[in-house]
């Protein structure tokens, strides 16, 4: 990975929409080919036409946690049984289910309504009617859409002055978060083996040339679910230190400074007062054999977390920060000098060389919104070079 040499480097968390494409969809059907490379030659340009620096192809093609079972053998689709009168917010009904929306059941039901993910007589949207249920043993079953994309990819690339360019998986254990273990004697079983079956899709992407990040929101929000009782500090470190060191496993041969690895709290516009706190996981978090740790910073319930790199830990020799510096939950948009002041913060504490202006997470509002936030990372960057600089 670049390091921020002599001015601050900028970038986001993957997921983009297309300028003047409006609001964003939760669900999007996947593009076929011929509409992929259009889109990805659109979002390429974008990105370069504003300045940022280390980019993505935007993720237009739908290969997400809800339909991997396109390359992965194991899954067999199920409708969800559901009694009368079952709640959209059931953990029978959605495996991501948290604490804090029965919490505030009256705030998290109005908002799924508001996104069209009411339910209406026992009968669920399509995203949450059926589920993906694990029943015969992890086998990859082909590398196609991983290779299609990349060569889109990369031939979106050519001939255009980028600084870097990286390509998302989704990690292991947010796969876990949207299926149903049937088969394995247990999820740690079955997140082991999903991490064995995987590691081809990491050396793909590594392969190409291309920066590996591993989008992974599972490490913070498993602490949340409600499909497990609740745990300790201690039995959380040990939950989750399974499914690192599996996901380490399937990293080996790949060197680290190919690696960014994403941690948020998800990408919901909800209240998020059950957020486990960064430092209660980030020496789990460290754990993983990445360079860059893409972190979720500019939202309200965590900009105050930059104080854990001066107080709790240090950021270990050879990383690289990447702090959101725009909230992914809003479409306010930040001013520059804002968004310069949370740089310098993170700058001040783990070395100025060491820090990429990112973004929380894959943004979820307006278009013309979240490209005028991408704009001003640009220009907040820009200030931030010249106080730490001069």
């Amino acid at each position: 990975m670049k390091r921020s040499e002599g001015r601050i480097l900028t970038t986001h968390t993957g997921k983009l929409v297309r300028p003047g494409s409006g609001w964003p969809g939760w669900t999007l059907a996947p593009l076929n080919p011929d509409q992929v490379a259009h889109e990805v030659d659109v979002l390429v340009d974008a990105q370069l036409d504003i300045g940022l620096d280390v980019i993505s192809n935007g993720q237009p093609s739908g290969i997400g946690p809800v339909d991997f079972y396109q390359v992965i053998e194991g899954f067999e689709l199920k409708p969800v049984d559901v009694s009368d009168g079952e709640s959209i917010l059931s953990p029978n009904v959605m495996r991501f289910a948290l604490r804090s929306w029965h919490q505030f059941s009256d705030f998290y039901l109005d908002m799924f309504e508001r996104l069209g993910f009411s339910s209406e007589g026992g009968k669920f949207p399509p995203m949450f009617a059926n589920r993906q249920v694990v029943t015969g043993p992890f086998k990859l079953k082909t590398l196609e859409p991983f290779q299609r994309d990349i060569e889109i990819f990369k031939q979106a690339l050519k001939g255009k002055d980028v600084t870097e360019a990286f390509y998302c998986v989704i990690a292991p254990a947010w796969v876990e978060e949207f299926i149903w273990n049937e088969y394995y004697a247990s999820d740690e079983d079955m997140i082991v083996a999903l991490s064995a079956v995987m590691a081809p899709i990491f050396k793909t992407v590594v392969d190409a040339g291309l920066i590996l990040q591993l989008d992974d929101p599972a490490i913070s929000k498993q602490w949340e679910h409600l499909q497990r009782p609740p745990m300790t500090l201690k039995e959380y470190e040990q939950f989750i230190m399974i499914r690192v060191e599996a996901l380490n496993a399937a990293l080996a041969g790949i060197p680290e400074e190919m690696v960014r690895y994403h941690v948020c709290w998800g990408s919901d516009p909800g209240m998020h007062m059950g957020d486990l706190p960064l430092k209660d996981f980030v020496k789990m978090l460290l754990k993983v054999k990445a360079q860059g740790f893409s972190i979720e910073a500019a939202k309200s319930t965590h900009l105050h977390e930059w104080k854990i790199w001066r107080d709790v830990i240090k950021l270990p020799d050879g990383k690289i920060l990447i702090p959101g510096v725009i909230d992914h939950t809003t479409n306010v948009v930040e001013h520059p000098e804002v968004i310069a002041d949370r740089i310098i913060a993170y700058a001040q504490v783990v070395g100025r060389e060491n820090v990429i202006a990112g973004t929380d997470c894959g943004m979820r509002g307006h278009a013309t919104a979240n490209w005028e936030k991408y704009k001003n990372i640009v220009k907040g960057a820009e200030l931030a070079t010249r106080h730490l600089w001069g």
